[in-house]
């Protein structure tokens, strides 16, 4: 549980707030449950790979705000609908563009995509009524839809922005349906799950799960984003993340993110 200073801290905290503030991570993660035989799931972008993907599509298409496969991997798998109003467009991953020197000629710009952190101390969780928003023992955030009353305290409390509210009937907005994915309804919360009918397929195979958004970033040759079990010091995000400069977004609210950025250098 987090005291009632910090809830009251990350409750204050806008969407707009979840650009500020980046830090290394401190020491090796080991998760939610303590158990060894439980995972603890995680996704690690390389933001440089993700720059120059998104770059080139701005180039090729020169739409500023064209979807790169990870995000249409992710809507058509998740039944994420797009209306012609996109303040009405749920979002489970975002591309943001930042700029390191605003005052700079030519300031240093880079991609990120923005998504559910899937936090070790979920502070969405800890502020629901209903308790339709919970954690699984491997970390993934997950949301009741049947029990969410629409109330937004967890929109108000995640630091990340990582939610959105369904002023629509998000069926409306969708031209095919994933029968592997339940839809959504008109006046509750919505977020990325990790794919997590992929991440339970996949165990049950003993297989090592590759949600939506990984997976087309694979076929597309990028491989900038890495999903895989933090506990494991053999596994290929645990490798990654010994490597380059890798941080956490806001890790001074306390929730602890298990989506990590690295970079090949240190920024300023």
């Amino acid at each position: 549980m987090i005291s009632r200073r910090r809830l009251l801290i990350l409750a204050g905290a806008s969407a707009a707030a979840a650009f500020a503030g980046v830090s290394p991570i401190a020491g090796s993660p080991e998760g939610t449950s303590k158990d060894p035989n439980v995972p603890r799931w995680a996704m690690l972008v390389d933001v440089d790979k993700c720059t120059e993907c998104v770059k080139e599509l701005i180039k090729k298409t020169g739409d500023p705000h064209v979807k790169p496969p990870c995000v249409v991997a992710c809507d058509e798998f998740n039944n994420v609908p797009e209306f012609e109003d996109k303040k009405k467009d749920p979002q489970w991953m975002r591309i943001a563009k930042f700029s390191l020197d605003k005052e700079s000629v030519e300031p240093e710009e880079f991609y990120m995509p923005l998504l559910c952190n899937h936090c070790e101390h979920p502070a969405c969780a800890q502020v629901c009524p209903t308790k339709a928003t919970f954690q699984r023992p491997d970390g993934i955030v997950m949301i009741d839809t049947h029990r969410c009353i629409g109330c937004r305290y967890c929109m108000i409390a995640c630091p990340y922005g990582a939610r959105s509210f369904n002023f629509e009937d998000p069926r409306k907005g969708l031209r095919h349906i994933n029968p592997e994915v339940p839809t959504r309804s008109r006046g509750v919360v919505e977020k990325c799950t990790f794919c997590v009918q992929i991440v339970d397929e996949a165990m049950e195979r003993g297989e090592a799960p590759e949600p939506a958004c990984v997976k087309a970033c694979r076929l597309y040759s990028k491989n900038a984003l890495v999903f895989g079990n933090v506990k494991d010091p053999n596994s290929e995000i645990s490798k990654l993340m010994r490597t380059g400069y890798v941080i956490q977004l806001r890790p001074g609210v306390g929730t602890d993110p298990y989506v990590f950025y690295k970079f090949i250098k240190e920024r300023p």
